[in-house]
């Protein structure tokens, strides 16, 4: 989420602290930032630069605070005076899918910052790998076209073995793998075995999860010229959530409202997706009508954002993106994903009107001598 410091203050141990949601210890703010997304209830966190004790029911019940302990909490704060802490407040998701040109390019992501110095962007999608076999690698380079047994195109395979994942997320920056199908007989929606469903959950775990280090999985649906089903979707979230309980699992929300209302048992995708991003890109109709039927199918507001894009195709409506932004917080959702930030400069600018729509004027900046 995009966040607000606020310096030298903590929860009131007056307040009732019903809105506790869970302490992390040996942490940094960037990384209570990432553990926040996690859950799309927390709105604030205070973070421990030094020890506190907060004397009567507070220490009672949750002890003394360390040094590193970050502190979450839904709803709304009631601060105190703590000079030893300071709190961060959720506004609102700034996404970005990223087909990177260049190791530099995607690096560069970190450079972007609010006027109070946190990431500008929250969350980078890494755009994207193809799920294109049904044998392992079932992820594979360029759609498996030529047949290869490399996972990944190229310049993301680089940055994945640059550790540049990890230089993100230093700054508090969620890393996704967005995965499309692969215009194969396989898919997202393709699954009728729960054992090949848990195969490929499995292998994302494993061969993309850990040994990457990314925090999640965007799902893209598209692309698949296999038979697609109305419960696969739900079936292979449900074990990935099952086998990778502390990553994201979201999706690019598109032309999908039959697997939002079929169930599989009892559960329904909703119960599994941490966040959605909308693709009708600049269509006529309001954020309400673009967002609101995923509500009804389970999503809460502060789950779903409300997408854009970069492409040059588009350019004639990028003025409009800034005033869409702020009617989607005024609305109550939770944010705004841009497609195609590779397509720079001019990605650049319509990302700072979604930054800025969502945190103010003056809060899309370039560190000084950050980047290439």
């Amino acid at each position: 989420m995009g966040w607000t410091k606020k310096p030298n203050v903590a929860q009131y141990k007056g307040a009732s602290w019903d809105n506790f949601v869970q302490k992390e210890s040996n942490c940094t703010p960037e990384q209570a930032q990432r553990i926040a997304l996690l859950n799309p209830e927390i709105t604030f966190f205070f973070f421990c630069r030094q020890g506190m004790v907060l004397e009567g029911q507070v220490e009672e019940k949750y002890g003394t605070f360390q040094a590193g302990d970050a502190v979450f909490f839904s709803g709304e704060p009631w601060y105190g005076s703590a000079p030893q802490c300071d709190a961060y407040e959720k506004t609102g998701l700034a996404v970005a899918y990223i087909n990177p040109k260049d190791n530099q390019q995607f690096e560069d992501i970190a450079c972007y910052v609010e006027a109070d110095g946190v990431s500008a962007i929250d969350v980078v999608c890494i755009f994207g790998g193809n799920y294109a076999s049904a044998e392992l690698p079932y992820l594979r380079a360029n759609n498996n076209n030529p047949p290869t047994d490399k996972p990944f195109n190229e310049n993301i395979q680089n940055v994945l073995s640059a550790g540049l994942v990890q230089k993100l997320q230093e700054k508090g920056i969620t890393v996704l793998l967005t995965i499309l199908n692969g215009h194969a007989q396989v898919g997202w929606s393709e699954f009728t075995s729960e054992q090949d469903a848990t195969d490929f959950a499995n292998y994302l775990k494993t061969e993309v999860m850990d040994q990457y280090g990314l925090d999640g999985i965007d799902i893209d649906d598209e692309y698949s010229a296999g038979t697609p089903n109305d419960t696969s979707l739900i079936m292979v979230t449900s074990i990935m959530k099952s086998i990778m309980p502390d990553k994201l699992i979201t999706k690019a929300l598109w032309a999908d409202s039959q697997y939002f209302q079929a169930e599989w048992k009892g559960k329904k995708l909703a119960d599994f997706l941490t966040y959605g991003w909308e693709m009708s890109y600049f269509s006529p109709l309001t954020p309400e009508q673009r967002l609101g039927t995923y509500v009804n199918w389970g999503m809460s507001k502060k789950q779903l954002s409300l997408g854009f894009s970069a492409e040059n195709q588009f350019s004639g409506m990028w003025p409009t993106v800034g005033p869409t932004t702020m009617q989607v917080m005024q609305d109550g959702f939770g944010g705004a994903m841009l497609f195609a930030f590779e397509n720079q400069p001019a990605s650049l600018g319509v990302m700072g009107d979604i930054v800025n729509a969502i945190n103010g004027p003056g809060n899309w900046n370039k560190e000084s001598g950050c980047g290439g």
